[in-house]
């Protein structure tokens, strides 16, 4: 796998020696796709197909490639490429989450969050933005409920968790729980999450 992610990292523009593992290498190829569009997608697509053909029981390039498969849905412009890549990905994402959480040591990223809580994070932004007839919303707001109940979110620097803080409020306004909102707010505020979120999170 790593032979397969270095290439890809090459091939955007990146060099190996940046990351020190593969899981490293898979978040930082995931993060230059995600912040960007066209040939970055397809490559972190292409390279991350064949990194889970290689090892299927490797939880992060699964998820990844899930990921990558929900960028793939915003870049298509045919409607049942879209579907079939959506579908895909939340099906992906979802799984690998499961079996994080069957392992033991789940590890840390290259962010220094806890692996779990990073995909989760991703995860439940993404389930939370999908259009609504693919019926992910509910499991997105899921995933936010047990990032903001687990106790290692506030022990993270509020500047590399606080874009979780501020994807709950937003869930939470798209979900109409405003009870459940308040109760976030508060939290958001004591770990200095709230200041850093856009003005109508803070309503």
């Amino acid at each position: 796998m790593k032979k397969i992610i270095a290439a890809a990292l090459i091939h955007l523009g990146m060099t190996t020696s940046a990351f020190a593992a593969v899981d490293a290498q898979l978040e930082g190829l995931y993060t230059k796709a995600a912040q960007q569009s066209g040939d970055a997608i397809e490559a972190s697509y292409e390279a991350f197909k064949a990194a889970q053909q290689q090892d299927p029981t490797d939880p992060a390039a699964l998820f990844y490639l899930g990921a990558s498969e929900t960028l793939m849905a915003k870049e298509s412009w045919l409607p049942w490429k879209k579907v079939s890549y959506a579908e895909n990905g939340i099906a992906r994402m979802d799984k690998a989450l499961l079996m994080i959480e069957e392992l033991e040591n789940p590890g840390r990223s290259a962010r220094g969050m806890p692996r779990d809580l990073l995909f989760k994070g991703i995860a439940a932004t993404t389930f939370t933005k999908v259009p609504a007839f693919f019926n992910a919303f509910d499991r997105g707001f899921e995933l936010y409920g047990e990032l903001m109940d687990d106790p290692r979110l506030s022990q993270m620097p509020v500047q590399a968790v606080s874009w979780i803080y501020c994807g709950a409020l937003e869930a939470a306004d798209l979900g109409e729980k405003s009870e459940l909102k308040s109760e976030w707010q508060a939290v958001a505020t004591t770990s200095g999450a709230l200041a850093l979120c856009k003005p109508d999170t803070e309503q």
